[in-house]
C-alpha cells in the first residue's frame, strides 16, 4: 500500500498539470476558461470603420464633435454610439436629433450621421470622414 501511494499522487499532479496547459493546445482565437486570448482585442480589425454618431455644423461649415453628455445624456462613449445606431436602424434618426439639437440651444444645426473613417487617423490628427451618410439634420 505505501507503493501504491505516492504512484496515485504522481499520476494525479501529472492529470492535474496537463488540465491545466490543455488550454495551449487550442486555437488561439478559442476564448474560453481557463485561458483567454482576448481574440476581440488581438484580432486586427482593421483602421476603416463606419462609426454613427451626431455632430454640430457650424455657420461655416465646420464640424464638430458632440460629446456622449450632448447626443445621449450620458458619459459613457460607447453608449452614447449605440444610441445613435439604434435611432438610426430604428427610423428614429429624426426625434434624436431634435433632443440633441434642444440640449444644445436655439440656433445651433445638428446632423446625426454614419461617418466611414480611419479610427487612428480620427484619433490622432482629427482627420475627416471618408464617407458620410447623413440620417437626419435639425436646427435647435
Amino acid at each position: 500500500m505505501l507503493r501504491v501511494r505516492p504512484r496515485l499522487t504522481l499520476v494525479a499532479g501529472l492529470l492535474a498539470a496537463l488540465i491545466v496547459l490543455s488550454p495551449l493546445g487550442r486555437e488561439p482565437t478559442s476564448d474560453t476558461y481557463p485561458l483567454s486570448t482576448y481574440p476581440m482585442f488581438a484580432a486586427d480589425r482593421g483602421a476603416s470603420h463606419r462609426i454613427a454618431t451626431a455632430v454640430e455644423l457650424t455657420g461655416d461649415g465646420e464640424v464638430r464633435r458632440l460629446s456622449p453628455e450632448l447626443i445621449a445624456g450620458t458619459d459613457e462613449v460607447v453608449l452614447a454610439g449605440v444610441t445613435v445606431a439604434r435611432a438610426v436602424r430604428g427610423g428614429e434618426a429624426d426625434e434624436l436629433c431634435a433632443e440633441i439639437a434642444a440640449r444644445l440651444g436655439a440656433g445651433r444645426r445638428v446632423e446625426v450621421r454614419t461617418e466611414t473613417v480611419d479610427v487612428v487617423a480620427l484619433v490622432a490628427d482629427g482627420a475627416p470622414a471618408s464617407a458620410v451618410e447623413t440620417h437626419a439634420a435639425c436646427d435647435g
